[in-house]
């Protein structure tokens, strides 16, 4: 994936769709570092920035898919539709947000927990629906951190470990372009309290308002 303008998309019929955990049960691999509140108020804080980093670029259509209505404020202050789903899982949430933007040319499918996405990245990946086909995001332990889909029922959603190469068969099943792709600003996402030090120089604004309350690995990795 190369580098795109970011001037703001207006004329194409896409339509973002960013899924987000039920709270109460968001990111459990924090536990060990974080209670329930301040999980919940980390989760909150991911999405907005994700949002603003979106609206930096994208003025159309954006979708926030969840089982948790605490989430409807922040979408609603960034001009996102609400789709509530039924909590059944992740996969079953996306495609019911998939189904339910039907006429649009091309899906792309983000996790809320990206707080360190930035315009440029998000640019990038709305140019690569611009061809029909599958195109991934891959993340550094393999899984799927953006999914383009054009058209959005070109292939079912997959989400989970090792993802992106499922989502890439299924391209290859259904005979249509796949596109792999990395970028080295938006390598993983946010599960635990060693990859929010590796990327709390990078995150947006509410992120940021929250790290000093967290407790952050002292020595925590850093992305090269």
């Amino acid at each position: 994936m190369t580098a795109a303008d970011t001037s703001g998309h207006t004329g194409a019929d896409y339509v973002v769709i960013v899924a987000v955990q039920d709270a109460s049960r968001a990111k459990s691999r924090l536990g060990a570092g974080l209670d329930a509140g301040m999980r919940r108020s980390l989760v909150i804080a991911m999405l907005d920035d994700l949002l603003s980093a979106v609206r930096e670029v994208w003025r159309g259509r954006v979708v926030v898919v969840s089982a948790d209505a605490v989430y409807d404020p922040i979408a609603r202050d960034h001009g996102a539709q609400v789709i509530r789903d039924g909590g059944t899982g992740y996969n079953e949430a996306v495609t019911m947000a998939l189904e339910a933007v039907g006429g649009a040319e091309a899906a792309l499918v983000l996790p809320g927990d990206l707080p360190h996405a930035t315009p440029t990245a998000i640019a990038t990946l709305l140019n690569a629906l611009e061809e029909p086909g599958v195109s991934v995001l891959a993340a550094d332990d393999g899984g799927t951190l953006a999914l383009g889909l054009t058209p959005p029922d070109v292939i079912l959603p997959a989400f989970g470990p090792d993802s992106a190469q499922r989502h890439i068969q299924a391209g290859h099943a259904a005979g249509v372009r796949t596109s792999l792709g990395r970028l080295p600003d938006l390598r993983h996402d946010v599960d635990t309290l060693e990859d929010l030090a590796r990327v709390w120089d990078r995150v947006g604004e509410a992120t940021t308002a929250l790290l000093e309350h967290l407790p952050l690995p002292v020595n925590g990795a850093r992305d090269d």
